[in-house]
């Protein structure tokens, strides 16, 4: 997932959007650079989704305004990513968070996360939870190379995290692009239409 094409503004205005039409929203950030967490002047270092990763630790919801919430990022993501490198069921520590708080969080209609332009551990726990991965793309051979990149990370992730019962994989989502910096006058971007 490429960085500087998008994610957190998209995030930002989708989630703005959809409270603003009545629907009850949770933004979640999982990159350790807390963008979309600092858009809206929080700057935490307890009670954020860094505390996914510990047990029995509370992760604070905010409510930032009607119909709208977050659960803040951390700096401290990108240092707990590389310490669960040896944990056991690494990738469905935010699927279990979400089992264990369904009460808490079965008012949002639409959940939103804005992730770290990576692959990383944090990244695959968010798209284990996710319905759809949206990635922004821009029309370029850095942007192509990337699409197909996910692609595979994707198609790999399903193969990887599954039920060892009944073997079915708990990565379900639907992954799409969105396009971005489209300019209507290059052969990329009238390539990038066409598919």
């Amino acid at each position: 997932i490429k960085g500087g094409v998008g994610k957190t503004t998209l995030t930002f205005n989708y989630g703005e959007w959809l409270s603003s039409k009545g629907y009850n929203v949770l933004m979640i950030d999982s990159d350790h650079q807390c963008s979309l967490t600092q858009t809206y002047d929080i700057y935490k270092d307890h009670d954020t989704l860094a505390n996914v990763t510990k047990d029995n630790e509370k992760v604070e919801i905010i409510e930032l305004h009607k119909n709208l919430s977050i659960i803040p990022a951390s700096m401290n993501l990108d240092t707990i990513n590389n310490d669960l490198q040896t944990r056991a069921n690494k990738e469905l520590l935010m699927y279990m968070w979400f089992s264990d708080n369904y009460n808490e969080l079965k008012k949002f209609n639409y959940v939103l996360i804005d992730t770290h332009p990576d692959f990383s551990t944090i990244t695959q726990n968010m798209i284990v939870i996710s319905d759809f991965v949206f990635s922004p793309i821009e029309p370029s051979e850095y942007g192509f190379i990337s699409k197909s990149n996910l692609e595979l990370r994707m198609k790999q992730l399903k193969q990887d995290v599954i039920n060892v019962e009944t073997r079915q994989s708990f990565v379900t989502a639907e992954l799409k692009f969105i396009g971005n910096r489209i300019k209507h006058n290059t052969k990329s971007s009238h390539e990038f239409v066409e598919q």
